[in-house]
């Protein structure tokens, strides 16, 4: 008898680390939403407008996306190491892209891991 109840508890306190585990991976990976670059609040999805809902699901697969370059990609690598946080380098990514065409992703993520190696022509008035 005692030997079932020391194994509930081994079993029950696996599953409480468990689901401990799983909260702090919710709450990291919505605190990066928030306050990393994506902007996004509580009240996406709610109401009876889709437009938000959809803006949601969007910045959702952004973010699906900068997870697998995260991975895989050397070039957003090498550039995510450069900046301090992932919401100065989206600021810095969207100001270049303001001012300069790209041909290519990693074209982009060149400038902005190396600015002195491009000679990029400013007119000046």
């Amino acid at each position: 008898m005692a030997l079932r109840s020391m194994e509930v508890f081994v079993l029950s306190f696996k599953l409480a680390k468990a689901g401990r585990c799983r909260w702090k991976i919710e709450n990291e990976c919505f605190n990066t939403l928030k306050n990393q670059g994506y902007n996004i609040n509580h009240n996406y999805g709610h109401g009876k407008e889709n437009l938000s809902f959809n803006v949601y699901l969007l910045i959702l697969l952004a973010f699906y996306f900068h997870q697998i370059f995260e991975l895989t990609d050397t070039a957003y690598q090498a550039c995510r190491k450069r900046n301090r946080s992932k919401q100065h380098m989206w600021e810095q990514l969207r100001s270049i892209i303001k001012i300069v065409i790209f041909k290519t992703w990693e074209e982009l993520l060149a400038l902005v891991t190396d600015p002195d190696a491009f000679d990029i022509p400013i007119k000046k008035s």
